[in-house]
C-alpha cells in the first residue's frame, strides 16, 4: 500500500508541478510580439499606389485628385500591426487646393475592401483631415485605400495630398 501511495503522491506532485509550469508559462504566451501591437504607418507614402492626374507631383505631394472616372485613389498594403484591427485612425494632409468655389472632392476610406469612413475636401481647404473608424474586425495584412467618389467638372480644379516631408499623414491600426 505504501508503494501505491508514494506513486500517487509522486503523480500528484507531477500534476501540481505541470499545472504550475503551465500557469507560469501562460503570461509569456500572452505577451505581445511586435506584430501584435498597435502600429502607425506613413500613408500616403512613397510606396503607395497613386492614381491622379499627375501621381507623385514633387518630393512631398501626390495627386491632383478630382476624378472618380479615372479611378483617383491612394492604396497601400501593410503586413505589420495587430493581427486584427478594431480601430483605425486616418490622417491625411491637403497641401495644394485649387478647387473652384463650390467644388469638392469626395473620398471613401476602405480597409481590406470594407468602407470605414468618408471625407470631403472643399474648395479653399488646406491642412489636416483626421478620421477615426471604430467597431472594426479586420485582419492583416491591411490594404488601406482612399478613393475619389465624384467627378469635379472640367476646369473645376483639384487638390493634392502629402506623402512625405513634415506633413502629419498616417494610418494607425489599433487592436
Amino acid at each position: 500500500m505504501r508503494g501505491k501511495r508514494t506513486r500517487l503522491a509522486g503523480l500528484g506532485a507531477l500534476c501540481v508541478l505541470t499545472v504550475g509550469l503551465l500557469a507560469f508559462a501562460a503570461p509569456a504566451v500572452a505577451n505581445e510580439s511586435p506584430s501584435s501591437v498597435d502600429a502607425t504607418f506613413a500613408f500616403p507614402s512613397a510606396t503607395s499606389q497613386v492614381v491622379g492626374s499627375t501621381g507623385f507631383v514633387n518630393d512631398t505631394e501626390a495627386g491632383y485628385f478630382w476624378s472618380a472616372a479615372r479611378g483617383d485613389s491612394v492604396t497601400e498594403t501593410f503586413a505589420g500591426g495587430p493581427q486584427t484591427a478594431h480601430k483605425a485612425i486616418l490622417k491625411v494632409d491637403v497641401v495644394t487646393n485649387v478647387l473652384s468655389s463650390g467644388n469638392e472632392v469626395d473620398w471613401v476610406w476602405e480597409i481590406n475592401g470594407v468602407q470605414v469612413g468618408v471625407f470631403k475636401v472643399k474648395a479653399g481647404f488646406t491642412g489636416a483631415i483626421r478620421k477615426v473608424a471604430t467597431g472594426l474586425n479586420i485582419s492583416r495584412p491591411f490594404t488601406v485605400k482612399i478613393r475619389v467618389t465624384n467627378e469635379v467638372p472640367g476646369g473645376g480644379g483639384s487638390h493634392t495630398l502629402a506623402y512625405a516631408g513634415s506633413f502629419p499623414h498616417f494610418v494607425k491600426l489599433l487592436k
